[in-house]
C-alpha cells in the first residue's frame, strides 16, 4: 500500500502542476489583474500560479536555498526510511501516512531539481486571512503527518488502556 500511495501522490502532484503551468499564466494571484487573473472555484478557493523559491511560506526565498532544501528533504526521507518501523508501517494507516509524506516530499524535490521554484496553485481564503498558496505535494505531506500523529496518539491511548486493564485500575479518560 505504501508504494501505491507514494506513486499516486507524486503523480497527482506532477500532473496538477503541469496543468497549472500550461493553463494559467505565471503570477496569476490577484483578481484585479485581468491579464493574469486566478480561477475562482469558490469565493474561498482560488487556483493561482505562483512560485516559491524558499521553504514553507516562502522562508529563505530571497536566497538560493534550493540545494539546501533538496539536501534537507532527502536527508529527512532517508532518516524516516531508516527508522520507519516505529512509524507503524505494519498498519494500513501508517503505510498511507508514510506514502503521502514520501510522495509529497519527492514532488517538491522534483520541482527544485528541475526548475527554479516550487509551483504553488491552491489558494485558500479564510475569514480575515489569505492562506499562503500551496500545492498537492504540500497537502500530502501535511495530511500524512496528521494521520501519523493521530495514529500515534491512538496507539498510545490503547497501550495505556491495556496497561490499566491488566493492573485492575479504572481506565483512563480520553
Amino acid at each position: 500500500m505504501f508504494w501505491g500511495v507514494a506513486v499516486v501522490a507524486f503523480a497527482l502532484d506532477v500532473l496538477t502542476k503541469l496543468l497549472v503551468v500550461r493553463r494559467i499564466p505565471f503570477g496569476a494571484y490577484f483578481a484585479e489583474d485581468p491579464d493574469r487573473s486566478p480561477i475562482a472555484v469558490f469565493p474561498w478557493l482560488w487556483v493561482v500560479h505562483v512560485g516559491n523559491k524558499g521553504a514553507a511560506w516562502g522562508l529563505g526565498s530571497e536566497y538560493d536555498v534550493r540545494p539546501f532544501l533538496v539536501f534537507l528533504a532527502l536527508a529527512v526521507l532517508a532518516l524516516v526510511w531508516r527508522w520507519r518501523k516505529p512509524l507503524m508501517r505494519e498498519l494500513a494507516g501508517g503505510q498511507v501516512a508514510f506514502g503521502l509524506f514520501v510522495g509529497g516530499t519527492l514532488g517538491n524535490v522534483r520541482d527544485r531539481l528541475f526548475g527554479d521554484h516550487v509551483v504553488d496553485f491552491i489558494d485558500v481564503h479564510l475569514p480575515g486571512y489569505r492562506f499562503p498558496a500551496f500545492n498537492v505535494a504540500d497537502s500530502c505531506i501535511c495530511v500524512g503527518v496528521v494521520i501519523y500523529l493521530f495514529m500515534s496518539y491512538r496507539q498510545d491511548y490503547l497501550r495505556r488502556e491495556a496497561i490499566v486493564s491488566q493492573s485492575g485500575e479504572d481506565p483512563p479518560r480520553a
